[in-house]
């Protein structure tokens, strides 16, 4: 049981994936090394493959015109974004209303000033004229590591569904991207809107689904309902009493997102008992 994001002065989160023989930490570049550079770019997903990751966590979207990219939100972040006038985004533009070549226009190489980004993440790199990537430049980037895992996330939401592809065709254009990259077995796909797993599973079985889950959804017994294999709840949701009923059901737990070294210790604590 475990997940650990690695981020700059901290300590990285714990993983586990779906293959029985994988260690009990996985340490995953978390939206790359978003601590370093900006996230969910392909600088950061360079800088988290040199800090030696076993697993780049990352987000993805898809454009009007069916193209599959990176970026945590379904929308511009307006901490992020910048227009091609350079200044900041104020609202925040789906991707999905965007082409991948309107996509290209806006510079996400900075973090605005005085936001929640910006304090959290003081010590991240600048690096004006940095865009939003393709899944398939990430694929590109990573072609010679014959290890490296992939924890993509489809960004959907029950209550913003106008905002993104249905769910049956945002699982079909990834699982072509991954398929075209030969990368099934190093890929697993995790989703808080649990449909979007539900058609992976059906069209692509050889890649892993894992169900996560936060605040009070996080159920181990709601997971085992809807047939999850791999329950992801936030680690400061679970309980030993939970973990034990998960085992129980046979499923695996792979919590998120754990940075400090106290937390890591406890939950590796409880993977053991």
């Amino acid at each position: 049981m475990g997940n650990a994001h690695h981020r700059r002065g901290r300590q990285a989160p714990l993983r586990h994936h779906a293959d029985a023989d994988d260690p009990v930490i996985d340490v995953q570049g978390h939206r790359g090394a978003r601590g370093y550079l900006p996230e969910n770019t392909l600088p950061a997903f360079a800088r988290a493959l040199e800090l030696g990751v076993s697993t780049l966590e990352l987000d993805v979207g898809v454009t009007r015109d069916g193209v599959v990219v990176i970026h945590h939100d379904r929308g511009l972040n307006p901490d992020i974004a910048r227009g091609p006038d350079g200044q900041w985004v104020e609202h925040a533009v789906p991707i999905h209303a965007l082409t991948y070549a309107e996509l290209q226009r806006y510079d996400v190489g900075r973090l605005r000033p005085g936001s929640g980004y910006a304090r959290g993440f003081a010590h991240q790199q600048p690096l004006d004229g940095t865009r939003i990537p393709r899944l398939a430049d990430l694929f590109q980037l990573t072609e010679s590591n014959r290890t490296i895992r992939f924890n993509i996330e489809p960004k959907m939401d029950a209550a913003a569904l106008d905002e993104t592809l249905p769910a049956a065709q945002f699982a079909r254009a990834l699982i072509s991207e991954v398929r075209k990259a030969r990368l099934q077995d190093r890929t697993t796909v995790q989703a808080f809107y649990w449909p979007v797993l539900k058609v992976v599973e059906r069209e692509a079985p050889e890649m892993p689904t894992v169900y996560c889950t936060e605040g009070a959804l996080s159920d181990p017994e709601r997971a085992r309902a809807a047939g999850a294999r791999i329950w992801s709840p936030d680690y400061q949701t679970v309980s030993p009493d939970k973990l034990a009923a998960a085992r129980r059901w046979g499923m695996k737990v792979t919590v998120w997102t754990v940075n400090e070294p106290a937390d890591i210790g406890r939950m590796l604590a409880w993977s053991r008992n």
